[in-house]
């Protein structure tokens, strides 16, 4: 039961992370800085930007939240004795758990451009490691 569901879960943390990193693309192209502004400058909102940046947003809380229940449910699975293929699943697994809580401790929330390129790399990251991770998880 447990295995199937975190069989399961992989699929949702891929979508998640695959329309995050989308959703980061999109931002960061409608946040390029007009010409002459200084770096550092906080971007003026352009059209729906505001509204990307919140879904934005949204999507990494959840893809974070689909990782700690991707973990959670991985931790139980090893507790009862169940193991992965290959090592380097649980690497994988840390980085698919990981990614946005780092990121988001290294982005300063001042220069938002930055943070979202931070974020988005985080969100590419969740996908090339969620694919690792499944690719190296069967016994």
């Amino acid at each position: 039961m447990i295995l199937s569901l975190h069989g399961f879960i992989f699929y949702v943390v891929l979508a998640l992370g695959a329309v995050t990193l989308l959703a980061g693309l999109v931002l960061i192209w409608m946040s390029r800085r007009a010409k002459g502004s200084a770096a550092g400058e906080t971007l003026a909102p352009l059209g729906g930007y505001v509204s990307v940046q919140r879904v934005f947003r949204g999507l990494l809380w959840v893809t974070a939240i689909a990782g700690v229940v991707q973990g959670a449910l991985g931790g139980i699975l090893y507790l009862q004795g169940a193991r992965a293929g290959v090592g380097l699943h649980y690497v994988y697994g840390l980085i698919v758990l990981a990614a946005i809580p780092v990121a988001y401790v290294y982005s300063d929330q001042k220069q938002q451009r930055r943070d979202i390129i931070i974020m988005t790399i985080a969100a590419a990251a969740i996908v090339g490691a969620a694919i690792r991770a499944f690719a190296t998880g069967a016994p």
